[in-house]
């Protein structure tokens, strides 16, 4: 029996074979490629995702838009029917000053919550963070205009409830009460199209305090 070099058998597992570096090339690059490929498939799948919550948010955004505008349409006739009832209402010719809910006519100037849910869940949901920025920014302004409003007719009230005021007074604060809802409905107009039904705007009145979304 012949012999063998002791350990030749145990270690004969270390021996290595000479390296082709072509192939190891060739294997590199494929590594390299799937993992680029990998890269865009997951990116492409994510930019779907994010446009396909942006597209829904939006939907959400206009369906909630279009439910406020009905409402800030009949919340600012009422406001402009209430003014011209005031003023032509004849128990209040050659009146002094009273608080305005004292006039004949005067109707409230509540009544107007229009909704920002699908707004918020925009925000939360990062939809309104995935959307072109002058989207974005277009819709962070309708809303803003929208709260804006709503803060000037509480401060309005607060106004128009804490003395005597005259009947021109409280009628022009009631008519640009209605005029400020107006102009809300022509900025909800820039993502929502315009209204055709909406209602016109008396003239202006001189007495007007109110002020005007910016």
């Amino acid at each position: 029996m012949s012999e063998t070099t002791p350990g030749r058998d145990r270690w004969r597992w270390l021996r290595r074979e000479a390296i082709d570096l072509g192939d190891l090339l060739v294997q590199i690059i494929a590594v390299v490629v799937g993992i680029l490929l990998a890269l865009l498939i997951n990116n492409w799948v994510m930019q779907r995702q994010q446009q396909a919550t942006v597209d829904e948010a939006m939907r959400a955004i206009r369906a909630e838009l279009t439910l406020n505008r009905s409402d800030l349409r009949t919340y600012a006739k009422h406001m402009f029917d209430m003014a011209a009832a005031m003023q032509n209402a004849p128990a209040n010719k050659n009146q002094p000053p009273k608080a305005c809910y004292q006039w004949d006519g005067w109707d409230g100037i509540g009544g107007l919550a229009p909704i920002d849910a699908a707004y918020q869940t925009s925000i939360a949901t990062q939809a309104l963070a995935n959307m072109p920025f002058e989207q974005a920014q277009l819709v962070a302004q309708v809303y803003g205009w929208q709260h804006y409003v709503l803060k000037g007719i509480d401060l309005d009230a607060s106004l128009l409830m804490q003395q005597p005021h005259s009947l021109e007074f409280c009628a022009g604060v009631v008519e640009e009460i209605g005029r400020n809802a107006v102009r809300l409905d022509e900025r909800y107009a820039k993502l929502i199209g315009p209204d055709p039904n909406a209602p016109s705007a008396p003239g202006t009145r001189a007495t007007s305090t109110t002020r005007n979304p910016p």
